[in-house]
């Protein structure tokens, strides 16, 4: 039986912190973030941006890409550069765009995307997500400093197959030869990488993902489970509650009724 995922506490105590040009869309993730209960602030340029985190180091950053004065690239350049704010997780906020825009993107540092219409609950999840990874990140950096390399190209690698897997999380026909493609690696090696990075197989590394991601759905009465079920990618109900009880030690329906 598994853990379950670790839940983010304190919500109140983090800051975080919108840039956005456009402010109906500014405006609007500040509404969601604080709904959410998070301390947000804003700011409707990279420039601008940069000044608020002088001023308090956020703990997140959601910024668009295309903006005056300091566009969402340059900004995110400035974040990483300084060793006080290089690990600050950072999505970008975009119109829809292809994968492959989104996988440089991670190679400069990025963390995450989101896409323009965007909608609360992933929204939502994903910045949980990530503070979730950033406690993980630090809480390593305390019991074993020296070997937190945040920003390594193995570090890259696992944040591309993230990516990828946010991407293609409702296709259940998702293969690891496509993965492994997506990742210009061939399916031996994208293997041999994985295990040495996750100490998983890619089909256990695929299966665990949307476990895990299921469960937070769950946790957060996300929608129905055959909701949850076909958002996570599991072609039946059955088979969704099968893999999630044989992992976690209870179905889904269990969960809920709590």
């Amino acid at each position: 039986m598994n853990n379950p995922i670790n839940e983010l506490e304190n919500i109140g105590s983090y800051d975080i912190l919108i840039v956005e040009d456009e402010l109906a869309i500014r405006m609007s993730l500040v509404d969601l973030m604080e709904i959410s209960g998070f301390q947000v602030r804003s700011a409707e340029n990279g420039l601008e941006g940069v000044r608020k985190v002088q001023e308090k180091t956020p703990d997140l950053i959601i910024s668009d890409v295309m903006m005056p004065e300091l566009d969402g690239y340059g900004f995110l350049e400035e974040i990483r550069a300084n060793k006080e704010t290089t690990l600050i997780p950072f999505i970008f906020l975009t119109a829809k765009v292809e994968l492959e825009s989104k996988l440089q993107g991670m190679e400069l540092g990025a963390d995450g995307y989101i896409t323009k219409p965007f909608e609360f609950r992933e929204l939502n999840l994903k910045v949980r997500n990530l503070l979730i990874t950033k406690q993980k990140v630090l809480q390593n950096a305390l019991t074993k400093p020296g070997l937190v390399k945040e920003h390594s190209q193995d570090t890259i690698i696992l944040k591309k197959l993230n990516l990828i897997m946010e991407e293609q999380l409702e296709n259940s026909e998702l293969t690891t030869d496509q993965l492994a493609i997506s990742l210009n690696m061939s399916l031996s090696t994208f293997t041999r990488k994985l295990k040495k990075l996750s100490n998983k197989s890619p089909n256990q590394f695929m299966k665990e993902f949307r476990l895990i991601r299921a469960k937070q759905m769950v946790e957060l009465s996300y929608g129905s489970l055959s909701e949850i079920a076909r958002k996570t990618g599991f072609s039946t109900l059955s088979y969704f509650s099968y893999s999630y009880k044989e992992f976690y030690g209870k179905s889904p329906s269990e969960e809920t009724s709590n």
